[in-house]
């Protein structure tokens, strides 16, 4: 192809053989430019404005004029010597734009920051507060009553509300404490006995099998089931003025809802009646699912 026909070609295309780029790209690319330039100085005269209560300066507005300026002539390399000496003058500015644009940036992250903190926080506490809500726990101190020489017996009385006893998310009733919740419980009890000389001669000389049982009943069953038992055979007698013994049992079990914890003895009459002493419970560790 001829010379002429490729001045042609390049004419009727609207293309600058200088350059080969299209003159609409060139204008929209000047566009994009000048705009980003306006929008930057804008964002920073506005925190500028912010900051400052004198507002914008003479100064300030001389060097706008001489930043949009020299973005519209730098495509063109006509910039002129004293535009450039402004230019070093205002660097100044630009730096402090650089500075107010940072730490606005860094207020706004640390505003999220805070914001996220305290929705964590604040969901932390929900599900604290619904585990508390759900959580089962129950212990029991003997009540003080008279009982008879047998040999075995359930005992049917417990304080449940009195002194250290407490319960949630628990029943008790008739010496029987009732599971609400399906789950894995540790199931414990602390039985005291003890016989001082004053107390009569009736346990003394002879063995006595003292004996703690920790029962399960089941509303489906007619039978209780024994999950623990402990204790000692003892022998008693006047040679010694104070007789004690104490035995403890606990462990984990898997409970169902409506399920009761109850507690056997034997010699009831010898159980050492203080809160400290002579107690059972239970507290739920896991969910049955788990």
């Amino acid at each position: 192809m001829s010379p002429g026909g490729y001045r042609r070609g390049a004419a009727e295309l609207g293309v600058s053989p200088a350059s080969g780029i299209p003159r609409s790209v060139l204008l929209a690319l000047l566009f994009l430019a000048v705009a980003q330039v306006g929008c930057t100085l804008g964002l920073f005269l506005y925190f500028r404005a912010q900051m400052d209560p004198s507002r914008m300066s003479e100064r300030e507005l001389q060097c706008l004029r001489t930043l949009l300026k020299s973005r519209e002539t730098s495509d063109t390399k006509d910039s002129v010597p004293e535009d450039d000496n402004k230019l070093n003058s205002c660097e100044g500015i630009k730096q402090e734009f650089r500075t107010a644009v940072e730490q606005a940036v860094q207020e706004v992250i640390a505003d999220k920051q805070l914001h996220t903190g305290d929705a964590v926080m604040e969901a932390s506490h929900a599900r604290k507060k619904s585990k508390q809500e759900t959580r089962s726990i129950a212990h029991l101190t003997i009540s003080n009553h008279t009982w008879g020489p047998q040999s075995k017996v359930n005992l049917a009385f417990w304080n449940y509300k009195e002194g250290w006893a407490n319960i949630l998310n628990m029943s008790y009733n008739d010496g029987k404490l009732k599971v609400l919740q399906d789950g894995f419980y540790y199931v414990y009890a602390n039985i005291c006995f003890r016989h001082h000389e004053n107390s009569g001669n009736v346990f003394l000389h002879k063995s006595l099998q003292l004996m703690m049982y920790i029962c399960k009943s089941n509303p489906k069953r007619t039978q209780n089931e024994t999950l623990m038992k402990g204790g000692s055979t003892k022998y008693w007698s006047n040679n010694s003025v104070y007789h004690f013994y104490s035995v403890y049992q606990g462990g984990v079990f898997k409970l169902l809802a409506g399920e009761e914890i109850l507690i056997k003895v034997s010699y009831p009459a010898l159980l050492d009646p203080a809160q400290e002493a002579t107690y059972f419970g239970a507290f739920k560790i896991l969910d049955q699912e788990l």
